[in-house]
């Protein structure tokens, strides 16, 4: 065949394709290019391989970009049931009982040098419950007459109710009172006794109830 009719022959195959302007890529070997590397086209748009093509190439428009594989979301765990607790504070009544002969002389409402170490303790104790109310009472023993006795018991009372107000504990929660010796913790033990026995085996009789209300917390589901 002569150089001309080669030619010609070219032309003819190359009329066959439409010739599509693109960007040069790495991977131009797989493609038939026009000598401005651009991808010939079949008459469908497709891009023509050459015998160097392998699958996964690609130049300038040819191959279609690989399409990502759409990651699925993280599945959304279910918020863990959470258990409710109800905290209910209930009332409970907390009482101290106190023996005022180691607060007081006998037939005196003065307290005594001594008396800060247990009304300290006391005081201590009310001021860590979550307390509402505070009520003294005061008693007396029986020596002595009925009115006087009470009156005794009342600023036996009043003078702890002073302490405790001085060292922490709320005075508008705290009230007080005293029974005189209508409350004898003795009973009948002492009888027949006289003077200083009397006076020393009534000891019991002379003494103090504070009682403490407050809260405390107990969980409920």
């Amino acid at each position: 065949m002569s150089k001309y009719r080669l030619s010609i022959a070219v032309v003819t195959l190359v009329s066959g394709f439409s010739i599509t302007a693109a960007r040069a890529a790495d991977d131009a070997a797989g493609y038939l290019t026009t000598p401005q590397r651009a991808p010939v086209t079949a008459s469908a748009g497709e891009c023509v391989h050459t015998g160097e093509w392998t699958q996964g190439m690609r130049f300038a428009n040819c191959e279609p970009q690989p399409v990502k594989a759409e990651v699925a979301p993280a599945p959304v765990q279910a918020p863990e049931a959470v258990e409710e607790v109800v905290v209910v504070r209930e009332p409970i009544a907390m009482p101290f009982t106190l023996s005022l002969d180691t607060l007081f002389d006998f037939d005196s409402a003065i307290l005594k040098a001594d008396a800060d170490a247990a009304l300290d303790a006391l005081a201590q104790q009310i001021g860590q419950a979550n307390y509402q109310t505070v009520d003294i009472v005061g008693h007396a023993d029986r020596i002595g007459a009925p009115l006087y006795n009470q009156r005794l018991s009342e600023r036996r009372a009043q003078a702890v109710r002073a302490y405790l107000a001085t060292h922490g504990v709320d005075e508008s929660k705290i009230s007080f009172s005293g029974v005189g010796s209508s409350d004898p913790a003795t009973g009948t033990q002492c009888n027949g006794l006289r003077g200083a026995r009397l006076i020393a085996c009534l000891q019991p009789d002379r003494y103090a109830e504070v009682t403490v209300v407050g809260t405390q917390s107990s969980a409920s589901q």
